[in-house]
């Protein structure tokens, strides 16, 4: 949003979805600080973010739980208004303050590719997993069920830990059920974190709509000259001799993963092509071609 100018037509989209989430950010850290009061008896591991994939099914999972009894998988969700589920149709939708009807993907339907995934990914290391259960917890403070069906797992973020203590008194202790630590060292060892495509490209925007220079760290502002080995901004006067590097990252998360001397001058400005060589040189980058066209990769 800082290098669209203010009359972009994706601003306002862009200001719907950066609200949306945050929100979603601090309702899943709700529910992680909620998780705080689970105290259980037996063994026990909690996973949060947890990516893996099997060839090229990818799945993104918010929480696991892992027991002896069982593996429970906690989707969050961050869906404020009037919440129906509809037993008749499957569909999932809610309505807002103003009454406007809103139709979502039903989370139980993910709930349940995940599940599938989960079983069929242990099954593949020769680990006979436990029951696997869903819940899923609404994490928004303005949420309200009008219709859910009995038979599922469906809370609010300060039911959660209850509802996991209702689904793991009602299962037993498989006799070949793995131990919770070798469990969370499996995943761990074989986890595929998800990498988002730079913006530009998620949100469908051409990357020479944006703004190009260097942005200042202080105030935020694209108004930062190169003083010698300095940088010093316009506005508010601040100094910092490695404001280009924040331009770099920005480069990456916006535009692509790769970058050259020729399209980091555009996009920060800097006129020397002998200036910014050291710049990319000295950022730790991985480099591929020879020094006339190099290009400059980021890993992270």
């Amino acid at each position: 949003m800082e290098r669209l100018p203010e009359s972009h037509p994706e601003q306002t989209y862009l200001r719907k979805e950066f609200h949306r989430y945050e929100a979603g950010l601090k309702g899943e850290q709700r529910l992680i600080a909620k998780m705080v009061e689970f105290h259980w008896d037996e063994p026990f591991e909690i996973l949060w973010d947890v990516g893996l994939r099997l060839g090229d099914w990818k799945v993104q999972i918010d929480g696991l739980l892992v027991t002896p009894r069982c593996l429970i998988i906690i989707d969050s969700k961050n869906i404020s208004g009037r919440i129906h589920f509809d037993p008749a149709t499957s569909e999932f939708y809610r309505f807002n303050n103003e009454g406007e009807r809103s139709v979502f993907e039903n989370p139980l339907v993910q709930l349940a590719k995940h599940t599938r995934f989960l079983d069929l990914w242990m099954k593949q290391r020769r680990i006979a997993p436990p029951p696997i259960v869903g819940v899923v917890a609404f994490t928004s403070r303005h949420c309200e069920f009008i219709a859910k069906p009995a038979d599922k797992h469906i809370c609010k973020t300060y039911q959660v830990v209850e509802e996991l203590y209702g689904i793991l008194e009602k299962h037993d202790v498989p006799a070949d059920s793995p131990k919770p630590s070798r469990v969370r060292k499996l995943i761990e060892s074989n986890s595929h974190p998800y990498v988002r495509p730079p913006l530009c490209e998620y949100y469908g925007i051409d990357p020479r709509d944006l703004k190009t220079g260097v942005k200042c760290v202080g105030c935020g502002k694209i108004a930062v000259e190169r003083l010698f080995k300095v940088w010093e901004c316009r506005e508010c006067g601040h100094r910092d001799p490695n404001a280009h590097q924040q331009a770099l990252q920005e480069y990456f998360a916006l535009v692509s993963s790769e970058i050259d001397n020729k399209e980091f001058r555009r996009f920060s400005g800097i006129e020397s092509r002998y200036v910014v060589f050291r710049m990319l040189s000295d950022a730790g980058l991985v480099t591929e071609g020879a020094r006339k066209n190099r290009k400059y990769i980021n890993e992270d």
